[in-house]
């Protein structure tokens, strides 16, 4: 369980929490690559924990940087230490979540990627990364993926490769009627809603920690599929539990 936040010695003296703040015992930050998914996902979790516990229990604060892999965990740098600042809390935890998409393709992407791991073990950021992308966790809610095949974000016809945008729309789509069929544009915050009706996030989690497994041994530029989101997602239904199981 993560360690209750306690202010800094010469912080006490110079700063008073304005009465109008609350106190949670948790703070944890969720620093998003994308803008829209990602963080609209992490909200779904914000609002469920604001709807069941107490309301100064645990402070979720998704944000979304519209940055990739370095820049994400920069800016999770950023948000940690300015923590208190924003919310008169030191904070408990940071992860930076961020997809590894193209980035494989230049060699200064690929050094940025591997920096992003390096200067996040350094200042203590957990990494909830994906090989190719975020929608690779949301397929996983639907169906098992096969760890020695790789699959990129789009399709490729002249391969005869189905790619993770176009297989998630065709799981989605199987048994609707045609009037009813799903478009899938990337970016699109509805996924995540038709994902969190259809899909099962346990088999989600079992499906995501057995291809983590299966990758283990790999540079995580190279471990395609692979996501380490069910770490984070574990851990927050760890947390909700833990918080619930107190205050029956």
């Amino acid at each position: 369980m993560a360690r209750k936040g306690k202010l800094k010695e010469k912080t006490k003296d110079v700063l008073e929490r304005p009465k109008s703040v609350r106190h949670y015992r948790e703070l944890i930050m969720i620093v998003c690559e994308d803008e829209g998914t990602e963080p609209y996902y992490f909200n779904k979790f914000k609002e469920e924990f604001e709807r069941i516990l107490p309301y100064d229990t645990v402070m979720l604060v998704p944000i979304g940087s519209g940055r990739n892999s370095l820049g994400v965990v920069r800016q999770a740098v950023e948000e940690k230490l300015s923590s208190f600042e924003k919310h008169r809390k030191e904070v408990d935890e940071v992860w930076a979540v961020f997809d590894k998409d193209d980035l494989d393709k230049q060699p200064k992407t690929r050094e940025n990627f591997k920096k992003a791991f390096e200067e996040a073990a350094v200042n203590g950021i957990k990494i909830a990364y994906s090989n190719e992308c975020f929608e690779l966790w949301l397929l996983l809610h639907l169906t098992e993926i096969d760890s020695e095949t790789a699959i990129p974000r789009h399709s490729k016809p002249e391969e005869g490769i189905i790619g993770l945008y176009e297989r998630l729309e065709n799981l989605i789509n199987k048994g609707r009627t045609p009037e009813t069929q799903f478009k899938y544009n990337h970016g699109d915050k509805d996924i995540v809603d038709v994902i969190l009706a259809s899909g099962n996030e346990d088999q989600a989690i079992n499906r995501a920690r057995s291809l983590d497994e299966k990758q283990k041994d790999k540079d995580p530029i190279e471990a395609n599929p692979n996501t380490k989101v069910y770490l984070l997602v574990s851990h927050l239904r760890e947390l909700l539990a833990w918080y619930q199981s107190g205050i029956k």
